[in-house]
């Protein structure tokens, strides 16, 4: 059988967010068609057949939407999954939470910034104060003992802002930038794409940048 390295797992369309790319096309309310806690383990069941396995990013809409995730990861951390969850810049995420998360086994976390200043972030996600409640995640994140990564998605908005993201991205201790271009998906739009100029400038910024820069892991 052959074994993904990596399965993305979108335990949720509920979202508090409104972001311009979604591609989950995220609701406010969880859907009632979503699959049960007891569903759940039955994938996670059917995965642990995999050998190595796969690492699990637990995401959504956001996964802290719902009341069982940390049930959920705690099976999967039984299981002898890796497991990481890249959730919403909400405020859902507090310290708290992150701590039962890191309990429940989750390795790594995710928060997602697309402007390097609230004006721009927020602009990108839809709701007001997106940029601050992402800062605080993070700084939870790091109270809880919980190392973070922070994902970026490259749109024609974002595409001048990559350095100074870049720049945050170090000065907060991320073990790691995760950059995505933006795919014409969900609510995203083609017109969002940057041109092929563009992707090819990234990638050849974004090489010769993790040249120069690599954070510790």
């Amino acid at each position: 059988m052959d074994t993904p390295f990596i399965v993305f797992w979108e335990l949720t369309r509920a979202c508090m967010l409104a972001c311009k790319h979604c591609r989950a096309k995220a609701i406010r309310k969880r859907h009632p068609d979503e699959l049960t806690t007891e569903e759940c383990f039955n994938v996670i069941d059917q995965l642990s057949e995999f050998n190595p396995k796969p690492l699990l990013i637990i995401t959504g809409g956001d996964p802290l939407m719902r009341d069982d995730v940390t049930e959920i990861i705690s099976h999967a951390a039984e299981k002898g999954f890796r497991v990481a969850i890249a959730f919403s810049g909400t405020e859902k995420a507090t310290e708290e939470k992150l701590r039962e998360l890191k309990e429940a086994g989750v390795a790594r976390v995710a928060v997602s910034i697309d402007g390097s200043d609230e004006e721009k972030h927020d602009s990108f996600r839809g709701v007001r104060g997106t940029f601050r409640m992402s800062m605080m995640a993070i700084e939870n994140a790091k109270k809880a003992g919980l190392p973070f990564q922070i994902n970026t998605t490259v749109t024609r908005e974002n595409i001048e802002d990559l350095p100074n993201i870049a720049r945050l991205c170090l000065e907060l201790g991320a073990v790691m930038w995760d950059v995505f271009f933006v795919v014409p998906t969900g609510r995203a739009k083609a017109e969002m794409m940057p041109t092929p100029q563009q992707f090819e400038d990234v990638l050849c910024w974004l090489y010769d940048l993790s040249k120069k820069t690599r954070p510790e892991r």
